[in-house]
């Protein structure tokens, strides 16, 4: 064979690829490793079947997987949240907030008065083992207190009976058709009569769950969004039924509508108890200034008036002196009885007989820049005190939210107000003791102008104020009287949930890819740990690493059929890896040399190496003796068309003689020793 391609057709080895290995040789230069999908590729090509079988093994459980998972269906539904009441106004007594801030109408959906009433409403903590006998309980209720669990209701329509049993064999009952079912258990429910009808005694298994528990899973599958700045809050229930998801979802609506009116209407209520209360100390308070100054006029009718008439003109002629020395007097007593008022309101109030209210009625503390703070914690009492009702309607005294306005009340009145109050008697005490300085130096050049007129206008200034104070009062109580009248709550169900007609969340495409997947995964690791098990030599990284020996090259794969003559790649490939072979071994075992070529089953090449092997040495200039040493199923004699014997056999026999068993073929310095003829002992 020349070096441009081998002058015989042979047929490859069945293998992936023929290896020509040797022991006691110095290994080759170690290539860099790249990762190789080639043994994984072979080893799934081994086991398809096994891995076929897998995949078969998959369809039983997707469709088991499919029937355990039932699909969720999904209703949604629209809240529209009103900014603004109608009708209130930033002066009037109804604030221009909403009655809760955005997150808190949240908190509300899914507070327990609400979840509560809509599963108690719908018998939701009733959960029978089919779906469609949830109808059956229409009627169901339980009692304050109940025994939970799993329930079997038998019942025997010919002798219109029925029994109720537990797992647990506690409080078993029975009773006719129309008695009621689970009395000692708690539950209060009469057995429709369509389970009666028939003659075949019908069973039916149902649970029951606390109230509580049930609202806690339903709110687990509610799904509420309000966005920053909107007035849409979007709701999102899921449910395996969707005529009973959307049931529920409306009921949830009309609850949360209703306990939003009333808690609206609560407010404005108290909020006008709270008016009225003020007005009506305020009228109490008018009262009595009028009275006083009814009093003192009557006492001093007979009496004579201060001066005459003053013509036009002489009042600006006064004695500047004189003047100055009133103003003060009247200072000096208005600060006179403030302080004295001021005294009498505070130990009043100390002792629980006075409100501290009662302070706001002294013009001083109604009308001083210096008891701005005390008329301040006033109104921050009040505002408190209604945050403090509207959070009562909401929560329990236990909320931490009632708790931080109980304290913050507790610490105005008990300690912010006194405080104050106790530090404006002072300024008042400070006040009164400066004019009763500055008056005594000049009380004797007065002592004869009475004292009376300054009284009338005091009692005169305290009317003013008590009219005042009773009149802003007065309107804004009519305000919210008006406001309580027209109240209407600050939601309104804007889109009704309806129930879809196919189910929003299907598993059951998802279960088949992931039982598929799975089942493809478990296919491939089973072929390549049953590969890794395989005590068999299959891939030329075994031969180095459990076998310990050198590659010296190797031979591509062929068609079953042989090399093809007429394709220049495949004669091409077959010369470059025989040459490379054949330098290999020649570079690394010198001459001369004897090259024995095996491997561990038949049909794995040995013959086609060796005889493209042969004549690549000899067609390099080495005499070459190619021996068939395969005495059973030796064909090397057939590839170089001589006969099968003599041979190998009968050389080692001792009937022919190495002249004649040695034989030349066609190609120069190459000499075929074939196996010989097969003896039945051989």
């Amino acid at each position: 064979m020349s070096d441009n391609g081998p002058s015989l057709n042979v047929v490859p080895g069945g293998g992936p690829q023929s290896v020509a290995a040797w022991e006691n040789r110095p290994p080759s230069v170690p290539a860099i490793p790249r990762p190789s999908f080639e043994r994984p590729l072979s080893a799934m090509r081994r086991y398809k079947w096994l891995m076929l079988g897998v995949l078969l093994l998959a369809i039983p459980g997707g469709i088991l997987a499919t029937n355990l998972v039932k699909p969720q269906y999904e209703v949604r539904a629209t809240i529209w949240i009103e900014p603004q009441s109608q009708g209130q106004s930033a002066s009037g007594p109804i604030r221009p907030q909403e009655l809760l801030a955005s997150t808190a109408w949240v908190e509300l959906l899914r507070s327990y008065r609400i979840v509560d009433a809509v599963v108690r409403k719908l018998a939701l903590y009733v959960k029978p083992d089919k779906t469609a006998d949830f109808p059956l309980f229409a009627n169901f209720d339980i009692g304050d207190r109940f025994l939970p669990g799993n329930y079997e209701l038998n019942t025997d329509p010919v002798k219109k009976r029925w029994t109720l049993s537990r797992p647990d064999g506690a409080f078993p009952d029975s009773g006719r058709m129309t008695d009621s079912v689970g009395r000692r258990a708690g539950l209060k429910w009469v057995a429709p009569a369509s389970l009666f009808e028939g003659s075949a005694k019908k069973k039916l298994k149902f649970e029951v769950s606390t109230p509580r528990e049930t609202a806690v899973d339903l709110m687990k599958r509610l799904n509420a969004d309000l966005p920053e700045r909107s007035n849409f809050l979007w709701l999102r229930l899921r449910g395996e039924d969707p005529q009973l998801t959307r049931q529920t979802l409306n009921a949830w609506l009309a609850q949360y509508v209703d306990v939003a009116s009333q808690l609206k209407k609560r407010n404005v209520v108290d909020f006008s108890k709270t008016l009225s209360g003020q007005l009506q100390f305020a009228e109490t308070s008018l009262h009595d200034a009028e009275k006083a100054l009814e009093d003192f006029r009557i006492q001093t009718i007979t009496l004579p008036a201060e001066g005459g008439p003053v013509a036009p003109g002489v009042e600006s002629t006064r004695d500047p002196a004189m003047r100055s020395f009133f103003e003060q007097k009247i200072q000096f007593d208005d600060t006179r009885h403030d302080r004295e008022a001021l005294e009498k309101v505070i130990s009043g109030a100390k002792a629980g007989t006075v409100p501290w209210e009662s302070a706001l009625l002294i013009p001083s503390v109604a009308q001083s820049q210096s008891a701005q703070q005390l008329r301040d914690a006033f109104t921050q009492l009040h505002v408190k005190q209604m945050e403090l009702a509207a959070k009562r309607e909401q929560f329990t005294d236990n909320h931490p939210a009632v708790k931080d306005l109980m304290a913050t009340v507790q610490t105005i009145q008990t300690r912010t107000i006194p405080a104050l109050a106790s530090q404006f008697l002072v300024q008042l005490q400070d006040r009164e003791n400066d004019y009763s300085t500055r008056i005594a130096s000049a009380s004797r050049e007065m002592q004869a102008i009475p004292s009376r007129t300054i009284e009338e206008m005091r009692l005169r200034r305290t009317v003013t104020v008590t009219e005042g104070l009773y009149t802003a009062l007065k309107a804004r109580a009519a305000e919210a009287q008006l406001a309580e009248a027209g109240a209407t709550p600050d939601v309104m169900v804007l889109d009704s949930a309806v129930a879809p007609l196919r189910p929003t969340r299907d598993t059951a495409g998802t279960l088949w890819g992931l039982a598929i997947l799975a089942a493809l995964g478990a296919a491939i690791g089973l072929a390549i740990l049953l590969d890794a098990m395989d005590p068999k030599i299959r891939y030329p990284e075994q031969v180095g690493n459990d076998l310990g020996l050198s590659i010296a090259g190797a031979v591509p794969l062929f068609p079953k059929g042989g090399v093809n003559a007429q394709s220049p790649e495949q004669i091409s490939q077959l010369v470059e890896s025989i040459r490379s072979v054949r330098m290999h071994i020649q570079n690394a075992a010198g001459t001369p040399m004897s090259v024995a070529i095996t491997s561990p089953s038949p049909g794995d090449g040995k013959s086609f190496v060796a005889a493209n092997l042969a004549m690549s040495f000899s067609e390099a200039g080495f005499h070459t003796i190619l021996v068939d040493a395969d005495t059973r199923r030796g064909i090397l004699h057939e590839m170089f068309e001589l006969p099968i014997g003599p041979g190998l056999t009968d050389y080692l026999a001792g009937t022919a003689d190495s002249s004649v068993v040695i034989r030349p073929t066609k190609h120069n310095r190459l000499a075929l020793l074939p196996s010989g003829r097969r003896l039945n002992r051989s």
